[in-house]
Order: structure tokens, then sequence, then C-alpha cells
């Protein structure tokens, strides 16, 4: 069984994703439209010892789908299963009702990607199944083609424990969506509630109190060994995994001109612009970062004081966006 495919290549597998749920039910958003309803934009500093790189940083927030399904209305769209043979069953219940699915997965057991590199939490878009063949097909990001996934692929990258998130089991479907009343309000609330997630200051681990500890102490990751690895995860993070460049702030300054048209004062104040500066800022971080990665001695000093002027200005915005907005 197949649904007809309407696959809308993105830079972000989440928001991509959304975006292709929200098209086959009629809905023209944008893939940056998608990101910013779900206050996308994030930071977290993460020290694990045990594994490497010991140290790094994601960019997103960690309920994107969560919040634009609540946004939008749609709050039950979220399905955990513990038990894989009820998951597979469950997939291909929803699929026999003829809307896609969306399927957290670890990028590592996914056979097109070829990964030696666990990358759990990653979404695709899954539009059907052979029950004869045991395959699913399914769509995943910038690629344009239907891929295959084997039924014991599909266990295997759903059902593996996740190194941070545990994703496993985890679905996204609804059998109708609908573009809620009242967008400029719709629109409104996102932009608050991320920006209100960045500047709380109840601890350092993620937020702009977390970016702020970064900056502080990233000059001690010359102490770390392997600190050339974890510059350059931290470059990939912000520039090369899904983040469409500057650690996802350039789709977000996207979303902002869009919902311009629907908040003249977020226009006025010049907030996507604000946005796409501080996303150009970083990008800088991220070379910086790369180039750290490929000296024989570790100096981050130059990383540091990117990552201050990153600071000064995803600051400035979010306190602007929350008097404006």
């Amino acid at each position: 069984m197949k649904i007809e495919i309407r696959h809308h290549p993105g830079r972000h597998c989440a928001s991509t994703a959304l975006c292709n749920l929200a098209n086959f039910h009629g809905l023209r958003w944008s893939e940056a439209a998608c990101f910013g309803l779900g206050a996308g934009l994030g930071f977290w500093l993460i020290a694990i010892p045990a594994v490497s790189p010991s140290r790094f940083i994601h960019v997103r927030t960690a309920d994107l789908a969560e919040q634009f399904f609540q946004r939008i209305g749609c709050p039950s769209a979220g399905r955990t299963y513990t038990d894989p043979a009820e998951g597979e069953r469950e997939l291909c219940r929803m699929l026999d009702k003829g809307s896609p699915v969306i399927a957290l997965t670890d990028i590592y057991h996914l056979p097109y990607y070829r990964s030696r590199t666990r990358f759990p939490g990653h979404a695709i878009t899954v539009w059907g199944y052979s029950g004869r063949e045991k395959i699913f097909y399914v769509t995943d990001t910038e690629r344009e083609e239907v891929l295959k996934v084997s039924f014991e692929q599909m266990h295997r990258a759903r059902f593996c424990q996740g190194l941070l998130l545990d994703f496993a089991g985890k679905l996204y479907y609804a059998e109708r969506l609908a573009e809620p009343e009242g967008m400029p309000g719709v629109f409104r609330e996102a932009i608050l509630a991320n920006s209100r997630v960045m500047l709380q200051d109840a601890d350092d681990v993620q937020g702009l109190a977390a970016l702020a500890r970064w900056g502080e102490t990233i000059t001690d990751w010359h102490e770390l060994p392997d600190w050339q690895w974890a510059a350059r995860f931290c470059y990939q993070v912000i520039e090369r995994r899904g983040t469409g460049g500057g650690g996802y702030r350039l789709m977000y300054a996207e979303f902002l001109r869009e919902a311009a048209r629907y908040l003249p004062a977020a226009g006025a104040a010049a907030l996507p612009a604000k946005m796409e500066e501080a996303g150009l800022a970083w990008r800088d971080l991220a070379f910086s970062l790369k180039a750290a990665s490929e000296r024989k001695e570790p100096d981050f000093s130059e990383a540091a004081a990117r990552i201050a002027r990153v600071y000064r200005l995803e600051a400035a915005y979010h306190r602007l966006a929350l008097e404006l907005v």
C-alpha cells in the first residue's frame, strides 16, 4: 500500500517532514514556516565524557514537532510505542488510512546513509509499505527520490535507544490537519515562546545562559583528548547537519519574513534582518571551529570571541522580540 507521494525536499529532517504532512493535508506552508511554528530555535551545551565527542552542542529545540502540532490544534499527533511489534502494526495501520506518518529513526540503521555514526532522532516521512516485499517507502529531507527501507531496517532504526533523547517508537500522525483560526496570533505565540525559552535562566544547560557558559569555557577544551573531534562536530552541528546553515537561524529568518505579513510590527522592527545577522554570525563561528579542528595545537580563542558576538546578537534579538511581538 502506498499513498500518493508529495515530498517537499528541504534542509532539516523534522521541518521537512512537518512540511510534507502539512502540504499533504492542503496547508501550503513552507519548511521555514513549519520550523518557526514549532519554535525551533534552541541551544544546548552537553558534556558526556564517556562518548566521543565528549563535549558538543545542539542548536535546535528538543520538542519541535510537539510544539508544532500543539500550536496548530492537533496535540494528539505524537504516539509512542514501547513494543516493536505493536509499533510496526500501528505504523502500517496508520498508512492504511491514507495519510503519511513521521517516524523518528537513527540514521545508522537507514540503508541509504551507510553511516558509521549514530545519529538518533532523525525524522523521515513514511508514505506506504509492501507487505509482500516487507519494505516501507519513505522520503528524507533533501533527497528527491522515494527510498526503500526493509521492515527489519525500520525496526532497528526506530527502536534503538538514543544517546540523549528516548525517541524509540515515536510516530507523528494526523488523519486531518486544518489551518487554525487567527493565524496572526499563532505566529505571535510561536515567536514569543521561542524567545522566552532562549532567555530563561533556570540553568546553564540550555538557552542563552548555556551559550554564555560555552563562551566562557571553550578555551578549556584544549585539555580534552578529543578536542579536534569536538570542534569539528560542533562545526557540523551548526553548519552541516541539516540546519540550512547558521545553526537554523537563517531558516528562522525566513520564517520571520513570512510572519511579518501577519505581524507588521515584526517587520517594522527588522526582526528578520536581525535574525539573519545572528545566523551569519553563527556561520562565522562554525568556520572558526572548523579551522580550530584542523590545527595541530588547540586554540579556541577565536571561537570564544565569535561565541561572544553570537550571544550579543541573539540576546538583542530575543529581548526585542518579547517587547514588540
